[in-house]
């Protein structure tokens, strides 16, 4: 039995090759704007299992239809800094929509239980449970609500058909998407979900917020960058509060720069908190 499919976010293309040498479909697509793709496809049953690799916060992706790793030639030292592995819910291509809810809950429960943590962006607001999840449905399709919480059939029917869980651990953010089609030959308690799951190095991840050249400067942009990110929270949150929700002040956001946590001190900011820790609920 061939060996699982071996990935690693930021693994250099030799070690990639080398982990992988058995694989027989393997494939690179070189670009002529400096980029590398790293190609994987399994395209008839069996589907492929994929290898997470990150110590003791490592899991298997079953059921996956390719993957593929992103390398910037002008980096090399970088390496692979960013996987990309798609793959079915189930070894069914079709599956009945509340099996899907209950499988699809499970698995971010797993990661969760692995050791990874749930990730909420800067300028986004802290929610746990329910109101994370009726935040996501009635404010912001962008959300990703917290995967500790398991929605009802109604709640995950009412999903967009294209949602996002993130995570992170040490120097890697994951992000797990799904996509579902629906209404299989008439039968609406049938559908297609496709998994997508994202890994990416942590610098990578903190150059995303900058575009052009700053991509490269983030370092010297992360501080004043991140005040305006948490202010655009804190605003959300007073507005959230005001509407009786709970903030999450306990979530403590991942260390990416060597100055975090960053916190903005100007009036303003200091108002809006001064807010919500009066008046959270």
């Amino acid at each position: 039995m061939t060996a699982p499919f071996y990935v690693k976010a930021g693994i250099s293309s030799a070690e990639y090759n080398k982990r992988n040498e058995q694989q027989t479909k393997k494939s690179i697509d070189k670009q002529p704007a400096g980029l590398n793709f790293y190609e994987q496809r399994w395209q008839s049953k069996p589907r492929g299992a994929v290898h997470v690799e990150h110590g003791d916060y490592s899991f298997t992706v079953p059921h996956v239809l390719s993957t593929m790793g992103t390398e910037d030639t002008l980096y090399l030292d970088r390496g692979i800094y960013q996987f990309s592995i798609r793959s079915g819910l189930s070894a069914d291509e079709f599956i009945d929509h509340d099996e899907a809810r209950i499988e699809m809950m499970a698995l971010l429960q797993s990661i969760v239980a692995t050791g990874w943590h749930p990730h909420t962006e800067l300028y986004k607001p802290r929610l746990l449970g329910k109101n994370s999840f009726y935040y996501r449905l009635e404010d912001s399709s962008l959300y990703t609500p917290d995967p500790m919480y398991t929605p009802t059939l109604e709640e995950w029917m009412a999903l967009d058909t294209d949602s996002d869980w993130t995570f992170y651990i040490e120097d890697v953010f994951l992000t797990v998407n799904f996509r579902r089609r629906l209404n299989h030959k008439g039968n609406n308690e049938l559908g297609v979900y496709l998994l997508t799951f994202t890994l990416t190095t942590r610098d990578e991840k903190a150059r995303k917020p900058f575009s052009g050249n700053d991509r490269e400067q983030w370092l010297s942009l992360w501080v004043e960058n991140t005040k305006v990110r948490k202010i655009r929270r804190y605003k959300k949150e007073v507005e959230l509060i005001k509407r009786g929700y709970h903030i999450n002040t306990d979530y403590v956001d991942p260390i990416i720069h060597p100055d975090d946590p960053v916190e903005p001190d100007s009036e303003e900011a200091l108002a809006l908190l001064k807010y919500i820790n009066e008046n959270n609920k």
